[in-house]
Order: structure tokens, then sequence, then C-alpha cells
């Protein structure tokens, strides 16, 4: 029987298979304008969100068909495999322009995908990715029934690759593959962001902590792969995680959440760190055509840089005001309703990471490489922010302060598995800075850790912030989601200083008890403050914070983000 969240996600997937015909280089995305058309590279969130789709049956067959999207992809870098009919009478080069019609006869302008010897009866083709191009997206998704041939080489044809006409065939469902998949980003990672002989700058430091933390290359990979087959994490070093003590709502939780916030999450830092690379090369601006010493610039830099904004955003952030997605942007809004760091549903975080992706991406245009790499480093600070928030807030939910019933065994896996992958995505950042905090947060929320120590979690990571290079008010205050108050002992750090920008104290952020009207405010403040106040309670603060004064306050409003105006707070002598 198909499920309404099934015929849901078949629905939005349907809608997401348009998106071409919205160029991530037409337009602005939160003021950033791609100087390179990413939609092909942004496209890698439809592969999470069609695993996403699988895993929510909760079956067997289905975590086998998530891991196999997960590995061999659908969505982004589609290409063909065409059987030719007789040899290759030319070599052909990657990147060459090639020639064909779709199954309903409207032509196909391809190109080679990778390099063809004279004599090959095989030639890969790479499907165009340009504005309002047809989609071809095969790969693993007849798994589940989600596949889209109507831009694909028909099953026979004629391909032209100059002034050569080639007959082939081919197995549509079965030789339609895709060069770029979730599980390539943690497989290739060591090459890419590790081996000195394969990038200037390697070994990137923030992969660096991943590996020196779980002490293996394919740490993410090891995570994903172990909660969908349902088995301990094979890590070398610190950090691992049992998934037998999970049934499919755990594991579901930590698989999906591990491709998102550690797989991609990383490479996204990669495609930074190695703009930067790019951008040190050494090269002139201007060669005159008579100069064979001359080395002339490129735009390698901004293309990079462009394809780390593509896999922060995602091919769905151009839509619904950039609150649908499955990356981090949308990771960052959530949080930021959730820990009142919001304007509006923007998330500071998102806010300020593209002011800096725009800033970066002039930098390299410039050859400022120095400035890059700062602006850089901002970035991937602030995207540590979301991964605390997330780990907090399900900290918060398993604590003897969270509203989670110790009986609701779903819910409390459910957390569970969202918090200790929440926790796994930023412990080795964490560790670089206090190996006994990372611990501590590690203990508290580990897989199997049904009830979770919030204080001791909260403290840890509070901590290190000046190390992780954040602070207080980045990350906020837990919010109760329906009231909008902070909840009890989880609400932000820091001092009044700290909230300068957004006029805001963290004096308030003790709790969200609750408690009568009538007396309490009428000899708190006197029957005119009890009359204003009637229809909105009082709430009760209790610093959650050693050596801070236990302090009661009045809330006017909800909190919708910690300003004062946004607060109506008031202090009750």
């Amino acid at each position: 029987m198909t499920s309404y969240y099934s015929l849901a996600v078949a629905s939005l997937l349907a809608a997401a298979a348009s998106v071409g015909a919205r160029s991530l280089a037409a337009e602005k995305l939160l003021g950033y304008k791609f100087e390179h058309n990413m939609d092909d590279h942004a496209r890698i969130d439809l592969d999470q969100l069609a695993i996403e789709t699988a895993l929510g049956t909760k079956t067997s067959t289905s975590f086998d068909n998530a891991l196999t999207i997960y590995e061999s992809g659908g969505h982004s870098k589609s290409y063909a495999r065409l059987q030719l009919q007789s040899p290759l009478p030319t070599r052909v080069k990657k990147g060459s322009d090639v020639k064909g019609k779709t199954a309903g006869g409207l032509t196909i302008h391809a190109k080679a995908y990778e390099e063809a010897e004279e004599g090959d009866q095989v030639i890969e083709v790479q499907y165009p990715t340009d504005e309002g191009a047809l989609p071809c997206f095969v790969g693993a998704l007849n798994l589940v029934d989600q596949e889209d041939t109507s831009g694909c080489f028909g099953p026979t044809g004629q391909i032209h690759i100059g002034g050569i006409k080639l007959e082939y065939d081919y197995d549509i469902e079965e030789e339609n593959v895709n060069g770029r998949s979730i599980a390539g980003f943690s497989l290739g990672a060591k090459k890419k962001m590790y081996d000195t002989k394969s990038c200037a700058g390697c070994p990137y430091p923030e992969y660096s902590a991943f590996v020196d933390y779980y002490g293996n290359y394919e740490y993410a990979d090891d995570w994903i792969r172990s909660a969908l087959t349902g088995k301990a994490t094979p890590f070398q070093g610190t950090g691992n995680a049992d998934f037998t003590k999970f049934g499919f709502i755990g594991k579901a939780e930590a698989a999906k959440k591990g491709m998102a916030y550690m797989a991609v999450w990383m490479y996204v830092v990669r495609e930074l760190r190695d703009a930067i690379d790019d951008c040190n090369v050494e090269c002139d601006l201007e060669c005159a055509a008579d100069d064979p010493t001359c080395t002339q610039c490129n735009d390698e830099p901004v293309k990079a840089w462009d394809e780390g904004v593509a896999f922060y955003s995602g091919s769905l952030a151009q839509q619904a005001d950039h609150g649908d997605g499955y990356l981090l942007l949308s990771l960052a809004n959530k949080r930021g309703l959730n820990f009142g760091t919001h304007t509006d549903g923007m998330s500071w975080v998102n806010t300020e990471i593209f002011e800096l992706f725009h800033k970066g991406a002039k930098h390299l245009a410039d050859r400022d490489c120095r400035k890059a790499e700062k602006r850089a480093d901002r970035i991937i600070a602030l995207m540590q922010v979301p991964l605390i928030q997330g780990t907090l807030r399900y900290s918060h939910k398993l604590s003897e302060y969270g509203s989670v019933e110790q009986d609701d065994a779903e819910m409390i896996e459910k957390h569970n598995g969202e918090g200790a992958t929440f926790a796994a995505a930023v412990l080795p950042m964490l560790n670089k800075c206090s190996s006994k905090d990372a611990d501590t947060v590690y203990k508290h929320m580990k897989v199997g850790k049904l009830r979770s120590d919030y204080p001791a979690v909260q403290k840890a990571f509070e901590n290190n912030y000046d190390c992780l290079g954040i602070t207080c008010e980045d990350i906020g205050g837990v919010l109760n989601d329906e009231s909008k108050y902070f909840l009890e002992r989880a609400g932000p750090c820091g001092s009044g200083q700290a909230f300068k920008r957004y006029g805001a104290s963290p004096k308030g952020a003790g709790g969200d008890k609750q408690f009568s009207v009538g007396a309490s405010i009428g000899i708190a403040v006197g029957a005119f403050i009890g009359f204003v106040l009637v229809a909105v309670g009082v709430k009760k603060a209790t610093g959650g914070r050693t050596g801070k004064e236990d302090i009661k306050e009045v809330h006017t409003e909800p909190v919708e983000s910690y300003s004062a105006k946004d607060t109506g707070e008031m202090s009750i002598i």
C-alpha cells in the first residue's frame, strides 16, 4: 500500500525534477550570485530525499535500497554508457561534444564523460545540466520507482561526435549511472583532503581532526553504513557506536543525518579549502598573447567556491523561502527557529554565512587569497553551530528537564539517534579543544544512552566556544516549540556584552516553568502590573549556570529570537 508519506515525497521529487528550469547560475541565492552553473552539484540533495523516502518505510528491503542509492546516486553527474555497434574510429577527448536524441525525439547536447580510445566499443556520455535541460535521473532510483528518463538517450539510436556518426544501443535502466554520490564524498575524502600529493593545503585541518578522533579516513561512510546495516562502527580511535542497540527508527535517524551532516558537511569544507588552494597557485591576471612564460589565472578558485555553496544549499533551497531542503542551509534555519537565533525564519548563521560566501567569492576573483581564507575559516566555524544546537536540543529532550516520557521507547530511540549523530558530527572539533569535554559529550550522547545529563553536555560545549571560534550569541538557547520560552536551564549563555548586537541579555535564560498569575504577580509587582500581564503569565528562571543568580521574569510575549524587543522581558524584584 502506498503511504501518504510516500505520495508526498514523490510529489516533492516530481517538482524538484523541474528545478533545472531554475538555474542556480541564473539567479541569486540569499544574495549569492553563482558564476557557474551549479544545478547538477546542488541536486545531490535529491539523492538525500530519495534515501529518506526509502528509510521512511522501515523495512529491511527499504534499508538495502537506501544503501544502494547512497552508494550509486541517481540525480547528480548523470551519464550514459552507450554500447557502440562498431568500434570508435578515432580517439575522443573528455568533454568533446556529443549529440543524440531522447526516446521522444528531442535533441540532447551532451559531452564525453571520460576519454575514449580508438577501437573502444563503449563510450560514456554525460548529460547536459544547462537551464531547461530535461532530466535523466536513473542510477539506483528504479529501486524506489523514482527514476525520470525523459531526458535520457533512447534505447537505440545514433550519436554524432564531430563529423562521425555512430550507432548504439544500451539498457536505459542499467546503463544510466551517476558520477557523484553521497558515499563518494566520504570514500574519496583521503585523496582530496589528506594526501599531500593531491592538494597543496593538505591535510586540511578539519578533516585531520576527524581522522585523528575516529582513527578512520572513511569515518562518515563507516557511520552511515553501520547504521544502515545495524552493526557497530569499526573506528580505530574514539567515538564508536553500536547500532545493534537500535531498531529501524534509530538507525534511520543516524544514517540520514550522518549523510547530510557528516559526509556532505565535510565535503563543503573540502570545496572551500580547495578554492583557497586554487587561489594560491601562482599565475598572472593578464598575459600577452605572445608571452609563453606567462601563466594566465583561471576561475577555478571561484568555481570550487561555487561548488561549496551548492553543496551547502542543495537544489530545493531555492523553493519555499529556503525552508525546504535536506542539507546544511535548511538545517541551520531549523535550528535557528529552535534556538531563537533567526530573523523571520532565516537563521543568523545563514545570514552571516551567505554574506561571507559573497565576500569570499569576490576575494577569490581578485586573487586576494588571504582574505578569502579568513572568510572560509569563519564559515566553517559557523557551520558547527547547527550541529552543536542539534546536540543540545536532543540532549535536553532526553534529560530530566525534557518532555519525553521514560516509557516512550520509540521517541527515546529517535531522539537518541538524532542526538548521537549531531554529536558525532562535531565531537572531533570539540576534541581538538578539550578531549575531556569531548569525552563528556560522547558519554552522555552516544548510541544507547537513553537519558542525557543536559547541564553536563551544555557546560562541555560552553567551555570551548572561544576555541571553536563561535559565541554564546551564535548558539542561543533551547526554546519550547509551542510557548517559545527558553526551556529550563537551557537559555543562552554569556554576558550582556556578548549580546550587544541584538540588544539582548541572557539573564532570562532560566526556565520554562509557568506559575499562577494572581497572587504571585500581585505580590511581586502590584495590581497594575498584574492587570497588564494577566493574560500572559509569569515565568520563573533558574539561571541555569553555576554562580548565576536565580531571576524571576515576566514574559509579555513569546521569544521568537532573544532580543529585548522580542522577549519583552521584565525583572520581578
